[in-house]
């Protein structure tokens, strides 16, 4: 498996295959101003969702360029799990199922419907739609979706996201023998596919659209072996013509893929080709797409942002979204004196989160909740705490701690944190807590948080997918001390309602659930939320087709210029 350059930077994941993220992993891999994929929303500058459909085709003939600094890490479904290559594997290859363009919901791609649960919500039966081929001849059919989860979950291809499928009948076991088949992943019929789980999981389904899941043929895998990941086979709207790590990936047009349904969401490539240049600098980039040598660079270093963001020169090149992520202090909620709620709710008025965002160019969006603005679930009814410094020192008078106490502090030290640090440590010693400051590259960031001993810190979390279950279940079940929940946060009434709600049916029902979950934790107060991160791109305003995707950012097969 190839990784990225920067080693420390390369790995957003968690042992527990979720994902993590620097801001600096984010601003490169994502390409914005932050992770991992991640839900986005229109925010102004010219950018956004919606839209995406209209068009196509387009009067240029030429390629659009792209530039990255970062190289894509892979081109194989099985281990691509980061910003830069999901995009691409979601240009190339076909799932069942995919995301609507809100991301609310989907719509069928390979499978003639979106299935509906059977059993009580323990198995999915998918009929899948007969003459779609990968580019090699093979058939994409029920075997190419079964191998395709088989291969993520034997331990020899060293997936990343393998947890995801250990919810099927077998898999488990697999993960650790991984002989014969997977018990829950039965070929009924040459396309028709069924999926038995161990127990209900309403995010099932999204675990089946990411591009994880998208089919591989068998025999190409085999016969390429680890060259697959820069030699793939797919069936999606594009090729793969040429990738060289660390310089160009050329997509091409697979002509040969015809849209099997109506929805945008399934088009044929609009662009005949697409060249991504990878490892320029991001002023570089810039300068690229503003002298006409470029359409879309991945990405905007801050310093630039600021000098272009209220230039009317620049405005319709500029495409911005609110990514689902949430930047967070988290503090051992178990050790003193943070098992005191007064002091939990002192260090809420503490923290100046407007001038967090102004030291972070406006890049930033503050929050005072864990939901991100365009995650199901989200509440626009929480207003949070003002920025009060006399209201937390009272508080903290109240609590017994008139005179302070000292906590040591630890966040990566990467890109701007340690301005994010400086306002948050100038913040606490206004109200007489002293901090000392750890600041560590980004991989001894994640080993200290995820090993349970940092009293206190800033976390930050991306989506995996778009469910409410991603950030409330992951950050603040019981079962997640210490690797994801750093606050240390148990309460049995959450835990008991989180099962609940993962295997509740009814939608509307559903998201009423984590909305009230979301309101008992921040009435706990075990974290400060602080900022959700903008996605943001410059790009040619004669690029058509290429609004912030929810979950993918990038859909290349809607792209054509003008």
């Amino acid at each position: 498996m190839t990784r990225r350059k920067e080693e420390d930077e390369a790995k957003p994941y968690t042992s527990g295959g979720r994902r993590r993220v620097s801001r600096r992993d984010f601003l490169k891999a994502g390409g914005t101003g932050l992770a991992g994929a991640a839900l986005l929303g229109a925010a102004g500058c010219g950018g956004g969702q919606g839209g995406s459909s209209g068009g196509g085709g387009g009067s240029a003939s030429r390629p659009i360029q792209v530039t990255t600094q970062q190289d894509i890490p892979h081109t194989d479904p099985a281990l691509a799990y980061d910003t830069l290559s999901w995009p691409v594997v979601h240009a190339t290859f076909v799932t069942l199922i995919t995301y609507n363009q809100s991301a609310q919901g989907f719509v069928p791609w390979a499978a003639t419907e979106v299935p509906k649960p059977e059993n009580g919500g323990h198995k999915y039966v998918f009929n899948i739609r007969k003459g779609m081929k990968f580019t090699n001849g093979e058939p994409v059919n029920a075997q190419a979706f079964k191998y395709a989860i088989e291969r993520i979950l034997n331990p020899k291809t060293k997936s990343p996201v393998a947890d995801f499928y250990t919810n099927i009948v077998g898999g488990a076991a697999y993960r650790k023998n991984p002989k014969g088949d997977v018990k829950g992943i039965k070929v009924l019929s040459p396309y028709k596919i069924e999926f038995d789980l161990e127990k209900p999981d309403q995010t099932f389904l999204q675990t089946i659209a990411i591009p994880p899941a998208s089919a591989v043929p068998q025999k190409a895998v085999e016969k390429a072996g680890p060259d697959f990941d820069t030699h793939p086979v797919g069936s999606g709207p594009f090729m793969v013509k040429q990738f060289s790590h660390g310089s160009k990936l050329i997509l091409v047009k697979n002509k040969d893929y015809k849209n099997p349904t109506s929805a945008p969401e399934t088009t044929e490539a609009k662009a005949g080709e697409i060249d991504i240049t990878i490892g320029l600098s991001p002023t570089t980039e810039i300068q690229r797409v503003e002298s006409g040598q470029a359409d879309y660079a991945l990405d905007f270093p801050s310093a630039q942002y600021n000098q272009v963001k209220n230039n009317p020169k620049y405005k319709s090149y500029i495409k911005s979204a609110v990514s689902n992520t949430l930047w967070y202090i988290f503090y051992n909620v178990q050790q003193k004196p943070f098992t005191d709620p007064k002091v939990r709710l002192a260090f809420q008025y503490a923290i100046d989160k407007k001038r967090i965002a102004q030291v972070l160019a406006g890049m930033v969006v503050p929050t005072n909740q864990i939901l991100p603005p365009h995650m199901p679930g989200y509440d626009p009814s929480i207003k949070g705490y003002p920025y009060d410094p006399e209201k937390a020192k009272s508080l903290l008078k109240e609590a017994g701690y008139g005179n302070g106490f000292h906590i040591d502090f630890w966040d990566q030290n990467t890109s701007d944190e340690p301005k994010v640090d400086q306002v948050i440590q100038n913040n606490l010693s206004q109200i007489g807590v002293k901090m000392t400051l750890h600041s560590i590259s980004f991989s001894e960031w994640i080993s200290k948080i995820e090993s349970g001993k940092a009293q206190a810190g800033v976390g930050a979390w991306s989506q995996d997918f778009p469910d409410p279950s991603d950030f409330l279940d992951v950050l603040f079940n019981s079962k997640q001390i210490p690797t994801n929940n750093q606050s240390h946060y148990s309460n049995k009434t959450v835990d008991k309602e989180l099962a609940q709600a993962l295997v509740e049916t009814n939608h509307k029902k559903r998201l009423e659930m984590y909305q009230k979950i979301q309101r008992q934790i921040l009435a706990d107060n075990p974290i400060v939320p602080l900022y959700n991160q903008k996605a943001i791109y410059f790009v040619n305003p004669k690029l058509k087709g290429a609004d912030i995707n929810p979950v993918f950012y990038q859909v290349y097969q809607q792209w054509y210029l003008t």
